[in-house]
């Protein structure tokens, strides 16, 4: 029987491959293995021996057998000093970029594979395809779901990761590797705050030299650490904020003056930085929005279908909205 992985053929025969000529696949995304888990899998492995073949392929250059899937299964069988390993072989060495495409396929991206080892393969990936992650076409960005399996918005939001600074992407890398992830250190952090981030480098490009992303990102996972934000979402009010800036609703100081306070203050969050800015503006929008429609509804109405007194609630109702209008106007 015959398997096809991205047009690589293997065959399903199983054969014993002596583990000192097995090594791991540079590719792999995963690389954070749980102790816990593998003692788990050693246990299984003594009780039951391998019951699910590695997959791997031979290379020409030095006949060493590099692992598509089961670099768990080899690691357990090291520990157990066991001499060989059953696997199935490509029949083919495959290139740099269909290595990289069957990873993805065969392991389906599954819940191991932390969002920024994902990112940094499919960083690779757009390197063997003769790309850029800034110069991606709407196409190229297709091609790349169906190379990798993941979804467009799975591609979209590892890009958006792949355009931080350096010392960003770092310090994510560095908290996934650990068994136990660094407090706020939460990739989604950096796909809520790309739109923030691009909209400051346009309204205040000299904001970014006194303030730079790396700092403002390490604000963020405080704030995240801290509960001062407790859902992602909450970024968004940021962009609301700045969109009502752009737009000359807010002053461009007082919007500057309110990002220095929530890049400096871990007690300040989003949503109070958007109230204290444009909630207001927003309001407002939204108050005339309303009574347009009320009039429309009231120029509508047919007054020979209600009742007197109908008529006299709906007076007083409209004398009373005068009234608060007037109050506030006034103050």
């Amino acid at each position: 029987m015959k398997e096809l992985i991205n047009d690589i053929e293997y065959d399903n025969r199983i054969i014993e491959i002596p583990i000192n000529k097995i090594v791991v696949n540079e590719f792999n995304p995963r690389k954070k293995f749980i102790e816990t888990e593998e003692d788990e899998l050693i246990d299984s492995i003594v009780e039951k021996g391998i019951l699910n073949p590695i997959i791997v392929y031979k290379k020409r250059k030095d006949g060493k057998y590099v692992i598509l899937d089961g670099e768990r299964r080899y690691r357990a069988s090291l520990k157990l000093n066991k001499e060989k390993i059953p696997a199935h072989v490509l029949k083919h060495e495959p290139n740099i970029l269909d290595n990289l495409s069957m990873m993805f396929h065969i392991h389906n991206v599954r819940e191991e594979w932390t969002d920024f080892a994902i990112a940094i393969s499919l960083q690779r990936v757009i390197e063997e395809m003769g790309k850029e992650v800034k110069k991606l076409s709407s196409d190229e960005k297709k091609e790349l779901t169906r190379i990798t399996s993941l979804s467009e918005y799975k591609v979209n939001k590892y890009l958006s990761f792949l355009l931080y600074p350096k010392e960003v992407i770092n310090r994510f890398l560095d908290s996934e590797k650990k068994e136990k992830p660094d407090k706020g250190v939460d990739p989604d952090i950096l796909m809520e705050m790309h739109r923030p981030i691009n909209q400051i480098k346009e309204l205040f490009p000299d904001f970014l030299k006194d303030y730079p992303i790396s700092r403002i990102i390490n604000a963020c996972i405080r704030k995240k650490a801290k509960d001062t934000i407790k859902t992602n979402r909450e970024f968004r009010y940021l962009s609301k904020a700045l969109i009502a800036t752009k737009k000359g609703k807010v002053r461009e100081e007082v919007m500057q003056e309110k990002l220095v306070e929530f890049i400096e203050n871990d007690n300040l969050n989003p949503k109070k930085v958007y109230s204290d800015t444009s909630e207001a503006i927003y309001l407002l929008k939204e108050i005339l929005k309303k009574t347009d429609t009320l009039s429309n509804e009231i120029l509508d109405l047919d007054l020979r279908r209600i009742t007197e007194e109908e008529k006299d609630t709906l007076r007083q109702k409209v004398s009373d909205l005068i009234q608060i209008i007037e109050q506030k106007l006034l103050k």
